[in-house]
């Protein structure tokens, strides 16, 4: 890369696409030594208090909270500005996809599929931090869900007003908690978890948990669940 320009104006960007220039996907690979060098060189107080931050955060529940006096003193600039811009070590790998600039909300929501009267179709798979779960069919009274808990994490400690739920484990071997009781389940095991009940699932192996689910009640929400305990700290 001869020379690199964060978002030039419309008349610089058509010279620049004239000069058969190319367009920057955001796509970086980069080594962790690179990275730091390139900081140190350009913007060395940005990264001293970058590790004053870190060193000096606190954790809680298995969260990490910056320390917020040097944090706030970091400058409001783009990582394209501050080191790309100025990197003389960049090279550039010519790419052949369908690609948008998400730069805006606008940009965000046009990648979502429509529907033919233009509303955005609804995604059936959910991120948490402690994996995903996958809404597989719903009719009146029940859901149908896949949980994949990732390995060294877990649920929140939970009970919900309005459902019960029932769960067959298909991989992994999860521990389970259930009110007082606490035990572990195999694939093609599965057990009960009643209105009402306090309960976990935790993942203590480096294998994924996957566990089918069916909720059965009068009202199947998301909103409908009362947080104990959490790693993540998202307790009510």
């Amino acid at each position: 890369v001869v020379k690199f320009i964060e978002k030039p104006n419309t008349s610089y960007a058509k010279k620049i696409i004239k000069m058969k220039g190319c367009w920057n996907s955001g796509i970086l690979l980069a080594r962790k030594d690179s990275i730091i060098n390139n900081f140190i060189k350009y913007q060395s107080k940005t990264l001293k208090l970058c590790i004053d931050a870190v060193h000096k955060s606190k954790v809680s529940n298995n969260v990490y909270y910056l320390e917020k006096k040097s944090f706030k003193k970091i400058r409001d600039k783009s990582f394209d500005y501050a080191i790309l811009e100025k990197s003389k070590n960049i090279n550039g790998i010519k790419l052949n996809i369908p690609w948008s600039d998400l730069g805006s909300w606008r940009e965000i929501a046009n990648i979502f599929e429509k529907n033919k009267l233009k509303y955005y179709k609804k995604t059936n798979v959910f991120y948490r931090p402690w994996g995903k779960y996958t809404n597989l069919y719903s009719g009146k009274g029940f859901l149908v869900k896949e949980l994949v808990v990732n390995s060294k994490s877990s649920i929140s400690l939970q009970k919900h007003k309005h459902r019960s739920e029932y769960w067959t484990v298909t991989s992994g071997k999860p521990k389970i908690t259930i009110n007082k009781r606490k035990f572990f389940k195999n694939v093609n095991e599965t057990t009960f978890i009643p209105q009402g009940s306090i309960h976990r699932i935790e993942n203590l192996f480096k294998k994924p948990v996957k566990i089918m689910e069916i909720q059965t009640g009068a009202i199947l929400k998301e909103a409908d669940i009362v947080r104990y305990k959490d790693i993540y700290g998202r307790v009510n």
